[in-house]
Parts: structure tokens; C-alpha cells; sequence
């Protein structure tokens, strides 16, 4: 990885969002591998655990704990949180890499479309309630196949359903978010927070939405640059394609656009930043 150092990485506390399998679970392992303590999270404790325990036998560290929420849910996406702070009184940074695509439909607990809920929703409120928790870096999974536009009038599929778009539009909201926080709390108040691309890569979403189109899991390393990164720890607002910066949907740099889905999603969560 160009210009990375692991000096100091053995003290740092990586908390990886959907960890169990794909891009998650390669990232948390690497991050391991570097000695850092790393918080796993899966949708069930018996998924989470499974995966903190391959992390374990794969990498000899006695540093990986399993954290379980269904992120479809505000009720658990709360306890989430939690259970993370009364465990740990800070954690160094906040990877937010749980995402769905779903191919039909589906209301969550909350009554949201559960895209929306997943891939947005969650990573708003997870990142509310650590925020004043995280030390260094905040890190936002969108796409490159983030949408030009944020239709308020379809964000839930209230017109139509289609599950690129609805997909599409849950990363450019990922761009608009990310934006927004950093515009909001500049990197002197807190953590850095950036998205990324993480790669077009062989896991189970893209073979489900798109086929094996994609590179080897072991190469996705964007993640893992975003998080760790000397070169990078002061970027702040940013979105990053092939570890490089990269612009974000057209539409994210209008600030009403943005300010309009902050509200939305301070209403639909219930929560506010600190």
C-alpha cells in the first residue's frame, strides 16, 4: 500500500460496519494483521462471532471482538452503539461498510424501504451517536455507481422500485451526507470523515446485482488505505476512487440539496449530531 506505515496502528481501535464477509470482513482482517484491536459487526451474534472467530485463527490476534445489530433497525442500530461505548470509551475510527442491495421491495421494522434504511439510515445514526466517541477517522462507503441525483420524491421507492436505482441513490446520499458532516464539523472539531469507491470487487453484492465482473477480494485495499493512511489523515469532505481523490455526484456540492437531506434524515432517524 503507496506511502502506508503501520507504526502506531497496534494502539488504534477499528470499528468495520457488516464485517462478516466481503470487503468488511477483508479489511478487518488486514487491520488485525496490523495489530490493531478490531471491532467485527455482523447482522446476527452468531454470524458476528463466526467471523471475529476466522479473523482470529487467520491472523493469531487475541484483538477482535464481535458486535451484532440487524442495521435495518433504528431500535438495534441504537443498542449498537451502546454496546460499542460501554466497551470502549473512544474508538479511533469508524468504518461505515455495511450495505445491501436488494432486489425487490421490502419495508424494515421502521417502515423505511430497506435499502434506504441499510445504507443510509444506519450509517447516519451509528455515526450520531459515536461521534463524539471517534478520535481520528470517520469512513463512508458510496460508489461508483452513485447516482447523479437525489430525487426526494423517490428516496423510500415511493414511485418506483428498481434495485440499480434504488441502490444508486443510496450512495450519492452516502456523497451528500458525508459532505455535509464535513462542511458542518470541520476536521479541527473531530474525526476526519471521507467516502469512498471501495472497488469493484468478486463479493456477493456484486455477483448478486451486477455478476463477477469485478477484481479478487484480496486486492480491495481501499478500505484499508482510506482508514490507515498517513497520506491521507487530513483529507476531510472527501471521496476517493483507486485510493486517489475523485469528484462526487454533481448534485452533492449544492448545499440546499444537502441541507434538505440532513433534515430529512435528522427526521426519519430522530437524531441529531452532537
Amino acid at each position: 500500500m503507496a506511502g502506508h506505515a503501520t507504526a502506531g496502528l497496534e494502539e488504534k481501535i477499528y470499528f468495520v460496519t457488516g464485517s462478516t464477509d466481503g470487503i468488511g470482513k477483508h479489511t478487518a482482517e488486514k487491520l488485525a494483521r496490523l495489530g490493531s484491536r478490531v471491532l467485527v459487526h455482523g447482522r446476527s451474534a452468531e454470524k458476528a462471532e463466526t467471523a471475529a472467530n476466522d479473523i482470529r485463527a487467520a491472523t493469531g490476534s487475541d484483538k477482535v471482538e464481535a458486535f451484532s445489530a440487524d442495521l435495518s433497525s433504528l431500535r438495534q442500530t441504537r443498542q449498537l452503539a451502546e454496546d460499542v461505548k460501554k466497551q470502549h470509551p473512544h474508538i479511533d475510527v469508524l468504518i461505515n461498510n455495511a450495505g445491501v442491495f436488494a432486489t425487490k421491495k421490502q419495508l424494515t421494522e421502521d417502515g423505511f424501504e430497506l435499502t434506504w434504511a441499510v445504507n443510509v439510515l444506519a450509517p447516519f445514526l451509528l455515526t450520531a451517536l459515536l461521534y463524539s466517541h471517534v478520535r481520528e477517522r470517520i469512513v463512508n462507503v458510496s460508489s461508483i455507481s452513485a447516482g447523479s441525483k437525489l430525487d426526494f420524491d423517490n428516496l423510500q421507492a415511493e414511485k418506483r422500485f428498481s434495485d440499480h436505482g434504488t441502490y444508486s441513490l443510496s450512495k450519492i446520499a452516502m456523497q451528500a451526507f458525508t459532505k455535509e458532516l464535513a462542511e458542518r464539523k470541520p476536521a479541527s472539531q473531530g474525526p476526519t470523515v471521507n467516502c469512498l469507491d471501495p472497488g469493484t470487487v468478486n463479493t456477493k453484492m456484486l455477483n448478486l446485482g451486477w455478476g463477477p465482473c469485478g477484481m479478487n477480494l484480496r486486492d480491495a485495499n481501499h478500505e484499508l488505505f482510506l482508514a490507515t493512511d498517513p497520506s491521507v489523515k487530513d483529507a476531510h469532505g472527501e471521496y476517493f476512487v483507486s485510493n486517489r481523490k475523485y469528484s462526487m455526484s454533481k448534485q452533492v456540492y449544492e448545499a440546499d440539496v444537502r441541507r434538505r437531506l440532513w433534515k430529512m434524515l435528522e427526521e426519519q432517524t430522530g437524531q441529531q449530531f452532537p
